[in-house]
């Protein structure tokens, strides 16, 4: 005998989820008879098969608590003028996950140290200090840096965001000058040093930005030559741009 397919129903508003409150904060009806729709994880789900049941255990799931816990935390979760039921409001960005709120926080405070010249040892008690400041902030209890993961958040997290659009802008100029510099480093170890200058088409004005550093043995003119070409091939700059070669 065919199985009949359990159709979404309206009652369903008023009964209560997982943290007792109604299902109308974050349940609309889908697509089709046989689907309902979660607003705050944004995803359709079938109750064809357990009906209630269906939506009952979506809003036990943990991904789902979180995300409804931060919507409304920050203020998005409004009540719609054309139903009884709610909706998360689309006039700002994404609700962040707590796991994305202290990433953030983190970068802000290790571009706050590079911008403003403070040692990477003062961040070796920074958690302490701010959770005695905000005791009543989440993320400031989650929040962690010291000064080896501070070094490693500028130089393989925020430095390769800003060198790409420092490389996007160079694109966008209609010629550019290699400047580079060498030095020799602890080791006896050549450090060649190369940067950009170019047009800024977003400053609207000569700008002059650090590129990349190459840590060579011994340095001759062909080897400095080919790591400065094998460096802009590898980043898709255009050679035929390059107006000349210049030294600091």
């Amino acid at each position: 005998m065919p199985k009949n397919d359990t159709h979404f129903c309206a009652k369903w508003f008023h009964k209560l989820d997982d943290t007792k409150h109604p299902c109308s904060r974050w349940l609309k009806q889908g697509k089709t008879p046989c689907t309902f729709l979660c607003i705050v994880c944004n995803e359709e789900k079938s109750c064809k098969n357990g009906g209630w049941s269906d939506v009952y255990k979506h809003s036990q799931r943990p991904k789902h608590l979180q995300r409804l816990k931060d919507i409304i935390e920050s203020g998005q979760l409004i009540i719609t003028t054309t139903s009884s039921s709610l909706g998360v409001n689309t006039s700002h960005e994404r609700v962040l996950t707590l796991d994305e709120k202290v990433t953030r926080a983190e970068t802000y405070w290790a571009m706050a140290t590079a911008k403003l010249g403070l040692s990477y040892n003062s961040s070796q008690y920074i958690q302490e200090l701010f959770c005695q400041m905000f005791p009543d902030s989440i993320v400031a209890k989650e929040f962690s840096m010291k000064p080896r993961k501070l070094s490693y958040i500028l130089s393989h997290g925020t430095g390769r965001y800003f060198a790409q659009v420092m490389l996007n802008d160079l694109m966008k100029a209609p010629g550019f000058t290699l400047i580079f510099d060498e030095t020799i480093v602890v080791g006896v170890r050549k450090q060649l040093d190369l940067h950009f200058r170019y047009w800024c088409e977003r400053k609207q004005e000569i700008v002059v930005r650090y590129y990349k550093s190459i840590f060579l043995g011994h340095a001759t003119a062909e080897i400095l030559f080919r790591n400065m070409i094998d460096a802009l091939r590898a980043d898709g700059v255009d050679i035929t741009k390059m107006l000349m070669l210049g030294i600091f």
